[in-house]
């Protein structure tokens, strides 16, 4: 009944970040994830992703510090060593158990980039881990989602691409 429960979770948060991929623009990308972390991190916590759920949490607050254009360096290092230490106290899955706090932790680094598109490729890039860590959970809706998301967002991205080198044709 947990998995059932936890994939059911996890299935509405998926459909909220697949919906995500055609966002563009960075702050209503990082609103709506914060809701989908929030939703993952439930998931995961009851299909016992610890450190998975950790690392959810400490991003709806990364987020929120984005967003408000509050995320510094200091911020950084700290929600960075939150989400290691976090890890290396919670973690039973072994080395697979550090593959959020990873994530993050890139995630964390990059971040502050201002340029839509790099930061479209970003997010694009950060779901394949989140996709195989999903799998080995359990969580098939999650990573089938995921994957879902990775094509969406691919799609988005050539179009902001696309978008931007016409943009740039008719101007010289």
């Amino acid at each position: 009944m947990i998995v059932l429960t936890a994939n059911t979770i996890d299935f509405l948060a998926a459909v909220i970040q697949v919906g995500s991929g055609s966002i563009k623009g960075k702050s209503r990308i990082l609103l709506v994830q914060i809701i989908q972390l929030l939703m993952q991190a439930v998931s995961m916590l009851l299909l016992g992703g610890v450190t998975g759920a950790v690392s959810n949490a400490l991003s709806c607050y990364r987020n929120y510090l984005c967003y408000k254009g509050r995320l510094n360096f200091c911020w950084k290092g700290l929600l960075i060593a939150a989400s290691v230490i976090m890890t290396i106290l919670l973690n039973d899955q072994g080395l697979f158990g550090y593959l959020p706090a990873a994530v993050c932790t890139v995630y964390i680094l990059l971040m502050n980039v201002k340029d839509p598109v790099k930061f479209k490729l970003l997010v694009t890039l950060s779901l394949a881990p989140w996709m195989f860590y999903h799998w080995i959970l359990k969580s098939y809706t999650g990573a089938a989602f995921d994957a879902a998301a990775i094509i969406m967002n691919t799609i988005t991205l050539y179009a902001m691409i696309k978008e931007r080198k016409t943009h740039v044709e008719s101007h010289t």
